[in-house]
């Protein structure tokens, strides 16, 4: 996707320059100048003033940005120490263990016309402890973001390392993973009797924390002004009585009001409960006014302790792992996706960053049921910057079922990442962005199940698109199929994650146009 620029240029100009990579885009809204970088290999002598002005102008043309573009040309030079260095920066980011370990000795690199070989010396006994074929890949993939070339990666038998510093380089590797991580303030209840839903997490965030819409959340208290009360629903002609309970949940600083719409079978339970039980719940926090609910899906009895100590969690990653997120070209997007770059946008999307997300899963049950794919893209200030999209592998076969509605199969997922790994990057890709999805809470709680699995919890604030679908438009029904059809958006491969995320994201952005 990030040389997708190119490939536009190139098929105006029938491949005149297939040698031209995309390297950077920077787009000044202010100064109302796009800055658009290409690297080109050594083997190309120049590309004249007269080639220039042929890109330059198609550029403009067709972009329509109403921006003055400026082009800038970068040959890359295929020399051996830029080459090191640019190696020993990836081994460092990417396995610090190993970085540790290879010095610039044992790093062979041959240069032959416009294919790089490297060759990299490390013993054999501590290889065998990694995925050999993925840290080729990885080095590559980081390698061709500066240089014009083929690169080929290998190993050869290096220094003969003992059992001490073997175990001394995986364990400089897990101390960098875990200063990745920072800890967020939780404490730890205990003696948990469920009452409803099912198991909850023991480890409860701050109430003080919550200061707008979050799905899945877990807090902890003393119930205050328990309530039961009725109402009345037709069904098939006739009235049936329903209930809900509304109670405070004091944690000691704070109180929230909770809801719990009761079905039938919890009634009994939940009348067993009063003033002075300390619960957890787990639910759905909803903002509305200056006043927060909490919308319960599961609730337990408890003990909570008189000192909360905090639990320390890991739980903020800082380097991508298995999904690195691939940069758009933001400011081609009247090209790209139809944006007109002159539309404004409302102040729900202006000075504001969303993750707009997808996902697909093995069925609708999150408590028993995998996610099979995630898509995502990044929304800054209305403009597209980066998508994420990754298949994830399930621990059961995904059935013939799913398969005839995602067109995902096993065969697609076998070597996609696991969900937790998954997750993982995904929380970092989103971390200070507004979530938002269509019909959103069934996504976020897959993805929040598998988080807490992993000691995750995400933090962000959650926009339902589907909600504001239905405060502005009027539809014979509200699937996404309908109205993106009713806005005049393209929906291509329905239910692939990144499409639908994508579809979201444009209906997000034309019902919040000025």
């Amino acid at each position: 996707m990030t040389d997708i620029l190119s490939a536009q240029i190139n098929k105006q100009f029938s491949d005149e320059f297939f040698y031209l990579k995309t390297i950077d885009i920077i787009y000044n809204k202010s100064a109302k100048i796009c800055t658009i970088s290409f690297l080109y290999p050594q083997s190309i002598t120049n590309i004249n003033p007269e080639q220039k002005q042929k890109i330059l102008k198609f550029l403009t043309e067709s972009l329509k940005l109403n921006s003055r573009i400026i082009l800038k040309f970068k040959k890359s030079y295929l020399d051996k120490e830029l080459i090191l260095k640019q190696i020993l920066s990836a081994l460092k980011s990417l396995y610090s263990s190993l970085a540790s370990l290879i010095t610039p000795k044992n790093i062979v690199i041959n240069i032959s016309e416009n294919v790089v070989n490297v060759k990299l010396g490390i013993s054999e006994k501590y290889l065998k402890t990694y995925d050999k074929d993925e840290i080729k890949q990885n080095l590559k993939n980081e390698v061709l973001k500066s240089f014009c070339a083929e690169f080929e990666f290998d190993f050869f038998e290096g220094d003969e390392l003992d059992d001490t510093k073997i175990l001394q380089g995986k364990i400089e590797e897990i101390t960098k993973k875990l200063s990745d991580y920072k800890v967020t303030p939780r404490y730890k209840v205990s003696e948990i009797i469920k009452v409803i839903g099912g198991e909850i997490e023991p480890q409860p965030e701050f109430l003080a924390q919550i200061t707008s819409n979050k799905s899945s959340v877990i807090l902890a208290g003393k119930i205050e002004n328990l309530t039961k009360k009725s109402y009345k629903r037709k069904k098939q002609d006739k009235e049936i009585e329903k209930f809900y309970y509304s109670f405070l949940l004091n944690e000691g600083s704070k109180k929230i009001n909770c809801l719990y719409f009761c079905p039938k079978s919890n009634v009994q339970k939940m009348d067993k409960l009063c003033d002075g039980n300390e619960v957890i719940i787990l639910g759905d926090i909803k903002k509305e006014a200056r006043h927060l609910t909490a919308f319960v899906n599961k609730l337990s009895l408890c003990k909570i302790p008189e000192n909360k100590i905090i639990v320390d969690k890991q739980d903020e990653p800082q380097d991508f792992n298995v999904v690195k997120p691939e940069r758009l070209l933001s400011v081609v997007q009247n090209s790209l996706f139809g944006t007109n770059a002159s539309i404004t946008y409302n102040e729900n999307i202006n000075n504001k960053t969303f993750v707009v997300y997808d996902v697909e899963t093995t069925g609708i049950d999150a408590e028993n049921c995998e996610l099979i794919e995630i898509g995502a893209i990044k929304i800054v200030d209305g403009i597209y910057t980066e998508k994420f999209q990754t298949l994830i592998k399930p621990k059961e076969k995904i059935s013939s079922f799913i398969t005839e509605i995602t067109s995902i199969t096993n065969e697609m997922v076998e070597n996609a990442p696991t969900a937790e790994n998954a997750i993982r990057d995904f929380y970092l890709f989103s971390k200070g962005a507004i979530l938002a999805g269509y019909n959103v809470n069934f996504d976020m709680k897959f993805v929040e199940k598998v988080a807490g699995e992993i000691g995750l919890k995400f933090e962000n604030e959650v926009q339902d698109v589907l909600i504001c679908v239905r405060q502005k438009m009027s539809a014979y029904n509200y699937k996404l199929k309908t109205i993106v059809n009713l806005l005049g958006i393209k929906l291509v491969d329905a239910h692939r994650a990144f499409n639908d995320a994508f579809a979201t994201a444009e209906v997000l952005l034309k019902l919040n146009q000025n």
